[in-house]
């Protein structure tokens, strides 16, 4: 389980980008509904890009300071959003009042992953599409090489933030696919989707030294000397995807379900 509570800023500039890949997967499995709710709305992606193609969006997110950098986008954009302070598996919704609902990296950092999908599927109508996503067990290339570089370095470690057997999930497409079921819902779809995240060093390490996830805990619990030495050795090591640009290429994978109640 992650939070990310007091680091909304950190992941606009870094990981947001990164969560967006999945954009095209989950507006094409939710299509052609034109109602959208979009649980774990984060910094707004993805309920701005349903709103640019037409439909009427619903984000929510627990964490007022992402309802806040999504209220701002959208507003930018010129995009009508409604946004409510809110998340699974407590919505403040009616049964089976949503026609589509999208739910991108939520179940994955909650405390009760069945808990949380029970709730998408008391939320979504029969037959409406819910689409979620997770980031699967083996860590992208830049997590892995940040955890080698700690590594090397002589970091303190943290505790982990692993969740219980009994609550958690096979990091897979397969095991949310099961969890899925296991709460009555009916899966369309379940694989994997890659891409390649494109971002600049420099953003990259702004979201760790931000505190985001596992990394940005780990960055959090070092002296200064440490942090410094880690930072220098994972930008060497992420140097291998750099490109002409000068930007850093990454290629991801993410686990990708698609169900709907009966």
């Amino acid at each position: 389980m992650s939070t990310f509570h007091g680091v909304a800023d950190a992941y606009c500039r870094s990981f947001a980008t990164l969560c967006a890949g999945t954009i095209p997967a989950l507006l094409e499995a939710t299509a052609p509904a034109m109602d959208h709710l979009d649980v774990g709305c984060g910094t707004g992606d993805l309920a701005l890009a349903a709103a640019r193609e037409g439909r009427r969006v619903l984000g929510v997110d627990p964490d007022p300071d992402m309802v806040s950098l999504a209220g701002r986008a959208a507003s930018s954009a010129g995009a009508d959003i409604d946004l409510l302070g809110a998340g699974a598996p407590t919505l403040p919704l009616a049964d089976a009042s949503a026609v589509a609902v999208t739910a991108n990296f939520v179940v994955n950092h909650v405390p009760d992953p069945r808990a949380t999908v029970r709730d998408l599927a008391r939320v979504a109508a029969p037959s409406a599409p819910i689409a979620m996503t997770i980031w699967p067990a083996v860590p992208g290339p830049h997590l892995a090489a940040y955890g080698e570089a700690a590594t090397a370095a002589g970091a303190v470690a943290v505790p982990s933030m692993r969740l219980p057997e009994h609550l958690d999930l096979p990091r897979s497409a397969d095991g949310l696919a099961s969890l899925a079921e296991e709460v009555g819902l009916r899966v369309r779809r379940a694989a994997e989707i890659s891409w390649t995240w494109r971002i600049g060093a420099d953003d990259l390490m702004a979201g760790i030294a931000g505190g985001v996830a596992t990394p940005g805990r780990i960055h959090g619990a070092q002296t200064p000397a440490m942090r410094a030495d880690i930072e220098t050795r994972v930008r060497a090591l992420w140097s291998d995807h750099a490109t002409a640009d000068g930007l850093l290429a990454f290629p991801v994978t993410a686990a990708l379900v698609v169900a709907a109640r009966p």
